[in-house]
């Protein structure tokens, strides 16, 4: 995708931003995206599987032109909702008929129902009545190749109710684009950006929920101290009995258990010998890191 279109994505909500927003997202949070959003954090730009999707798509859209006898138009730009302008689409294709069509590539089946049908991953199917809003259109066609298998066709269509419910939850979180109130962090990673830099003093008292929950972390952790020792034990026994006799341990029938080889030598940079002897392009290059808070559990004890 060029840069101009990441950067219009950037001024209003996309199909592939509504799964995030109402929190149906395997990838994403509502305020990763509100981050984005608000040009506090770089927007997703995929990853090696949706990039494998996308060089797919010219052979998929071609596959379901074939199949159905419809001709697949490209939109040359971003697509806009009439009234909620913030609400935009990047359709892979739609047709004179008017339907909206959405290619994708899956890995796996789970979430896949008959082909003919709407039964998509919920993820998926937000999309499709996102992209339906924008459009005007009723029905989406959803072109995929599952596993690597030929392409079959799902067909989703408008929904009334989930319609009024996407049009909401976008009028809301825009709104909170603009005034700059974030969603309520839902993942840890969201946690520590949050409120990781916060330069804050002072007692804060919980209540028996959060202390609850400080005595199972503190559970948790001694029983990940236990399994880390075991682990190291458990590893050092193995490594013992290959030894310098070789490199791999294996079954009386031969079936490989664990190997032990040497890994070519990792390149590391001395950035302390670089500081003793040339201390001044050392000066010149440092960079301090922003202060960050350090999360330490004081409950002691627990099980043994």
């Amino acid at each position: 995708m060029d840069s101009k279109r990441i950067e219009q994505r950037k001024k209003g909500i996309g199909g592939s931003d509504i799964a995030a927003i109402l929190g149906l997202s395997p990838w994403r949070t509502p305020y990763q995206v509100w981050l984005e959003k608000r040009g506090e954090a770089e927007g997703w730009e995929g990853s090696p599987q949706s990039d494998w999707g996308t060089r797919q798509e010219p052979i998929i859209r071609k596959w379901y032109a074939d199949t159905t006898g419809r001709a697949v138009r490209v939109p040359r730009r971003l697509l806009h909702h009439q009234k909620h302008k913030y609400m935009i689409a990047s359709l892979d294709g739609y047709t004179d008929d008017r339907r909206v069509v959405e290619i994708k590539t899956s890995k796996m089946i789970k979430g896949w129902g008959e082909p003919g049908t709407s039964e998509i991953p919920d993820h998926y199917a937000v999309q499709c009545h996102h992209y339906m809003i924008v459009t005007g259109y009723e029905v989406t066609d959803v072109p995929v190749s599952i596993a690597g298998g030929s392409p079959v066709i799902y067909e989703v269509p408008a929904e009334k109710e989930i319609a009024e419910m996407i049009i909401d939850a976008c009028a809301n979180f825009w709104q909170s684009v603009k005034n700059g109130t974030p969603p309520e962090p839902i993942s840890y990673r969201d946690v520590v950006h949050r409120y990781g830099s916060v330069q804050t003093e002072g007692i804060v008292v919980a209540d028996s929920t959060i202390i609850e929950m400080a005595y199972r972390l503190r559970d948790v952790q001694n029983k990940i101290d236990k399994l880390t020792l075991e682990e190291t034990y458990l590893k050092g026994e193995l490594i013992k009995a290959i030894g310098d006799k070789g490199d791999t341990l294996v079954t009386p029938d031969g079936t490989a258990i664990a190997t032990y080889r040497l890994a070519k030598g990792r390149a590391m940079f001395d950035a302390k010998a670089l500081k003793n002897e040339y201390p001044e392009i050392w000066g010149k290059y440092a960079r301090e890191g922003n202060p960050q808070r350090r999360f330490l559990l004081k409950i002691k004890g627990g099980e043994e």
